[in-house]
C-alpha cells in the first residue's frame, strides 16, 4: 500500500486571496473548522496575472478543487460532501468554480515521524498502514498543515485525468 500527500505544486502560481476575513475568522487556520465556517455557497475576490491559468487544486485558505477532480473524488468516496466556492479575478474579468470536499480525517500518523522545529510541517512522513483502512483520499489528522493523503490508484486516476497544478509527496506505510 502506498500513500502519497497531494497538494498545489509551489512551481505554479496560486491566486492571491484580497477577502478571506469576510469568510473565515483570522484565527482559524484548522482545515475542518474553516469548512464549518463556509455556507454552502461562497464568493471570494482573487488576484491573478492574465497569463496565468487557474489551476485544478488550490490549497489556500482552504483545500479546494475544480468540478473534474471532484468528480474524481465522487469516484472514489461517494458518500463525501461538498460546498462550493467561486473565486473572482475582478481586474481580469474571469471566474472559476472549485468545490470544497468534507474529506474524512484519519489519525494515522506514525510516531516515528519527523517534523520540522515548529511542528507545522511534516519533513519525514511515515503512516500507520493499518489505522488507514485503505481509505482512497483523506484528511491527515492530528498534523498541523494542510496534509491531504491519497492512495496509489487515487492519484494515478488524477494524473490520466491531467489533474493540473498537483504535487504528490509520498510517505512510507508501516
Amino acid at each position: 500500500m502506498r500513500y502519497f500527500r497531494i497538494y498545489a505544486d509551489e512551481r505554479h502560481i496560486q491566486p492571491r486571496i484580497l477577502n478571506r476575513e469576510t469568510l473565515v475568522r483570522p484565527h482559524i487556520q484548522e482545515q475542518g473548522l474553516i469548512y464549518e465556517e463556509l455556507e454552502h455557497r461562497n464568493y471570494m475576490k482573487v488576484e491573478l496575472e492574465r497569463e496565468i491559468a487557474f489551476l485544478d487544486i488550490v490549497n489556500s485558505p482552504i483545500f479546494m478543487v475544480t468540478k473534474e477532480f471532484a468528480n474524481l473524488i465522487r469516484v472514489y468516496c461517494p458518500a463525501v460532501k461538498f460546498k462550493y466556492m467561486v473565486l473572482f479575478d475582478e481586474v481580469n474579468r474571469r471566474a472559476v468554480s472549485y468545490q470544497i470536499p468534507a474529506l474524512p480525517e484519519i489519525d494515522c500518523l506514525h510516531g516515528d515521524s519527523e517534523l520540522s522545529r515548529d511542528g507545522n510541517t511534516i519533513t519525514r512522513g511515515i503512516l500507520c498502514g493499518e489505522k488507514t483502512g485503505n481509505a482512497p483520499i483523506f484528511r491527515l489528522k492530528g498534523a498541523k498543515g494542510r496534509y491531504i493523503m491519497a492512495n496509489l490508484a487515487f492519484v494515478e486516476s488524477a494524473y490520466r485525468r491531467e489533474v493540473r497544478g498537483m504535487g504528490i509527496e509520498e510517505f512510507v506505510v508501516q
